[in-house]
């Protein structure tokens, strides 16, 4: 294992073999973690108990799911011209300002902004939290 504590100012020439050494030791071990974490989500989704806690040996461990949405811009910029929304500007994009102004000051239908929701795409986070209960 590399040295970690730096008991004097190093020199240029020790300092970067030492960088090395430790920069390595530590993209080993976040490949290891990020194998580890797919592992365990994986085996909590095989057994479903996503959103409860699991505690094994002194370790507690929960997997959340949640989804959150984003706009796809080529589906809203063609909506919104459908509609007549004029908050498409000339490099195609949409002014989110504008629009949301337009929400928020009541200027498009309930049906509009309904309908607009099928211009969002799901996005899927999964957070896995894993901690070391405190003994009792």
């Amino acid at each position: 294992m590399a040295r970690t504590k730096i008991e004097k100012q190093l020199t240029l020439e020790e300092l970067i073999p030492l960088y090395g050494e430790v920069n390595t030791e530590c993209n080993t071990l976040k490949k290891k973690v990020s194998e580890l974490n797919s592992q365990i989500k994986t085996e909590i989704k095989r057994v479903k108990r996503e959103n409860s806690d699991i505690e094994i040996n002194g370790w507690k461990c929960s997997l959340s799911v949640s989804t959150t949405y984003e706009f796809d811009e080529d589906r809203l910029i063609e909506f919104c011209k459908q509609n007549k929304i004029n908050v498409v500007k000339k490099k195609e994009y949409v002014d989110y300002d504008a629009l949301e102004k337009l929400i928020y000051n009541g200027k498009l239908s309930e049906d509009i902004i309904s309908d607009m929701d099928n211009c969002r795409d799901p996005k899927i986070k999964e957070t896995l939290r894993c901690t070391k209960m405190k003994g009792e």
